[in-house]
Order: C-alpha cells, then sequence, then structure tokens
C-alpha cells in the first residue's frame, strides 16, 4: 500500500494569511505542487531510503571470512543467514537474496567488501563482520553510507564506542568476555599464575589484555605476555618462554587455527596446567578436532548459546542443510530476522510500485524492538550493544563442548 504524508508548508500558510487580509488567493494547482512537494520532503528518510523497484530482489549482505583458515566460522554464518531469509520469506511482496563477501577476517578485504555492499542500492544491510580486525577499519564506510551492521561475533570494545547509530552486536563485549574468564580461572579453578598468548590482532591482543589487566586486580600473577603471527605455524620460541614461568594456566587471545596449533605444541612440549581462551576457538572441527587431542579439557567463553525461542526448529532447519552449526550461525540467524523483521515494519511500497525502506527509521526501528531470538533474549542500548547479555564457560570433553557456567549480565 502506497504511503504518503501530508503537510502544510510556510508558504501555503502565508498565502492562506494574506488571502485572509484581502488579498488575492493563490490559484489551486501552485497551492497543491507545494504540499506535494512538501510531503515529499517529509516522508524522505533522514539518512536516505533504500529503493527497489519491481522485479529487483533485497539484498542481505553477510561480511566474513569465507576462504583459507577460519572459513568454517564464515561458512557457518553465511548459512545461518541463509536459513533466516528461507524461514522469513519475501519482504512486503520483494524476494530477499543472500549475498556473501570474504573478507578474510582482515581489516583490508574486509573494507573493500564494505565498500561494494554499500554502493549496492537493493541492500538491506550486512550481518558481520565476523572479525574486530576487519570490523574496526570497515564500520567507518558502514557508516558513512548509513548501512545496516548487525555483527553476531565481533566483540572488540571498539566496535559499538564511535558511536554509529548503525552499528549492533548481539554478543557480549570482550570486556566482559574477560571479566568471565578471570572470575573462571581464579575463583573456580584456583589458577594464581597464567602465561598469556595472543595473535597480534585488535581482538585477540584486545581480549588478551583485558585478561592479564582483571587477572591480576583480583591477586593473580601474570607469568609471561607473548604474541605470535597471524599464520605462524612453528610456535616453538614462546611455548618456551611461556613454560620458562611455570604458569598454572595459559589463556590464548585469538582464533582456532592458530589456537589448536599452539594448544598442540604445548602438550608436546610437557604443559599440564589449564588452557583458556576466548570465543574464537568454540569449534569442533576447527579447534578440538584440529588440535589433535590436545584440546581435551580446554575451556572457552561464549555468548550465544541457542536452546531459546524456536532454537529447535532452527536446528533442524540448518542441519538438513549444512550439519551441525559451528559457533556463529544461530546468532546470523537472529541477526538478519531482526534485521528483516525492522525492514518489514517500515518499508512501503510508493506510487510508482518501488519497495522503500527509510535507513534511519530502519535503524531505529531495531534499536526500539526486542526481539526473543533463538540465541536468547536480544535488546539493545543506545551504543547499539545487548541490554541484557549472558557469557558461558564450555569444556572441551571427547568431541563435545560442554557448558560449565553460565554468567549473566545486565536485566
Amino acid at each position: 500500500m502506497s504511503k504518503r504524508f501530508f503537510v502544510i508548508s510556510t508558504l501555503t500558510i502565508a498565502m492562506v494569511l494574506f488571502a485572509a487580509c484581502g488579498g488575492a488567493a493563490p490559484a489551486e494547482e501552485p497551492a497543491q505542487a507545494d504540499e506535494a512537494e512538501a510531503a515529499e520532503s517529509v516522508a524522505a528518510d533522514e539518512w536516505g531510503n533504500i529503493v527497489v523497484p519491481a522485479g529487483e530482489k533485497v539484498v542481505l549482505g553477510l561480511s566474513s571470512a569465507l576462504s583459507a583458515g577460519y572459513a568454517a566460522y564464515g561458512q557457518d554464518m553465511l548459512n545461518g543467514a541463509t536459513v533466516a531469509v528461507q524461514t522469513f520469506g519475501d519482504l512486503n511482496g520483494w524476494e530477499v537474496s543472500v549475498e556473501g563477501g570474504d573478507d578474510q577476517c582482515e581489516g583490508a578485504p574486509g573494507v573493500t567488501v564494505a565498500e561494494q555492499f554499500s554502493a549496492n542500492p537493493y541492500l538491506l544491510g550486512v550481518v558481520g563482520p565476523m572479525c574486530s580486525g576487519t570490523v574496526v577499519p570497515a564500520m567507518d564506510v558502514y557508516g558513512e553510507n548509513h548501512v545496516m551492521m548487525i555483527t553476531p561475533s565481533s566483540t572488540a570494545v571498539a566496535v559499538t564506542a564511535a558511536g554509529y547509530e548503525n552499528i549492533f552486536r548481539i554478543v557480549a563485549n570482550d570486556d566482559l568476555q574477560a571479566q568471565v574468564a578471570v572470575d573462571y580461572l581464579f575463583n573456580e579453578l584456583g589458577i594464581t599464575t597464567l602465561g598469556i598468548v595472543h595473535d597480534q590482532s585488535i581482538y585477540g591482543e584486545g581480549i588478551a589484555q583485558a585478561v592479564q589487566s582483571k587477572f591480576e586486580a583480583v591477586g593473580g600473577t601474570v607469568t609471561g605476555f607473548e604474541g605470535i603471527t597471524r599464520g605462524d605455524t612453528d610456535f616453538s620460541a614462546v611455548v618456551s618462554t611461556m613454560l620458562a614461568g611455570n604458569p598454572a594456566a595459559i589463556y590464548w587471545g585469538g582464533m582456532d587455527a592458530e589456537g589448536a596449533l599452539l594448544v598442540n605444541q604445548l602438550r608436546a612440549a610437557g604443559f599440564e596446567g589449564v588452557y583458556f581462551g576466548p570465543d574464537g576457538i568454540k569449534s569442533i572441527p576447527s579447534f578440538v578436532e584440529a588440535s589433535g587431542g590436545a584440546a581435551e579439557g580446554a575451556y572457552m567463553t561464549f555468548g550465544a548459546v541457542g536452546g531459546a525461542t524456536g532454537y529447535d526448529e532452527f536446528l533442524a532447519t540448518f542441519t538438513s542443510q549444512f550439519g551441525d552449526p559451528v559457533a556463529y550461525g544461530p546468532g546470523s540467524y537472529d541477526a538478519a530476522m531482526i534485521m528483516l523483521n525492522a525492514a518489514k515494519a517500515v518499508s512501503y511500497v510508493d506510487d510508482d510500485g518501488n519497495l522503500v525502506i527509510p535507513k534511519k527509521a530502519l535503524a531505529d526501528m531495531v534499536r526500539a524492538t526486542p526481539y526473543d531470538g533463538i540465541t536468547g533474549h536480544l535488546e539493545f542500548d543506545e551504543n547499539g550493544d545487548l541490554k541484557v547479555v549472558s557469557i558461558t564457560v564450555f569444556q572441551a570433553q571427547g568431541s563435545e563442548l560442554v557448558p560449565v557456567k553460565v554468567y549473566d549480565f545486565g536485566g
């Protein structure tokens, strides 16, 4: 249905007053033209409109690592967004398609993907990027172009600190993740000495620094703080340095590819203590299995657990097409559904038969509307972070990642 907004322009009011004072009344056609122009002005969104002609598809972008070492996570996200579109159906009569952009979990490719997506006039928004090191440089592009972005996995504090009103995430930030890791290590496991290794990325080094600060604040001793390079495979020098400090646990700040190699080499060198990491290692195939058995007993933190409203239905549909979710598939499903539902609420068909989606109204609707998703209750604050969030500590036990403790924040 076509929606129009009618206002009386300042010029029209002036003409009415002039006529009331004895002046000649304006001709009817110019007055109607003024009102039509004013209506167009009011209908125009502050950030502009996404206008999709009949016969074209609405595009939902997915920015993630779709090749190389972290592709299992990126493909999982793409699969989650695909199931969301299948479940949602059409958007007020327009077909929705999912388009993947391979940002390789890096900054420069992520900016390229952001520029390509932003140039697409039929783009509804973007699920992702996956990695904080991608989001931080790419979000300026999305911000400047007022492109809706909801990440299901990027945890760096900087992601929502820039103040963009179109940037959201549905996971806890690294400050909370570090708080949980330190509490579990120190208070649950009784660990008082900790070695820390990170991958020197925005994500990995950022959370490693947060863990170091919080661990020392509770009275623990950090025996070593070392960085490795993403893509390297021989960590023998760092392993020797870590073991020289004789820590009871080692915290890894980074992703699964290097995390699996590191724990394997630590065990081979004789380390028998606790191995702990962030959400970047929560994967059976690319961490537990890739470690060659060395990850047995390892711990990791993760936000989206599943088991909430509609999760069983989602899981049945997802697994029938793609197998079991790896990590961020459920969160990507929720991110896509939030965006699609908001678009359905604010979009309309204009007189020319185009689907119109106002960009600012879309972001405002996302922020104003709580959503009960398959990963839990999702409600955003003014910064685009969740008002209520939970983080679960998992442990690798055989071929499963078993939840051992849940921490709730907010509410």
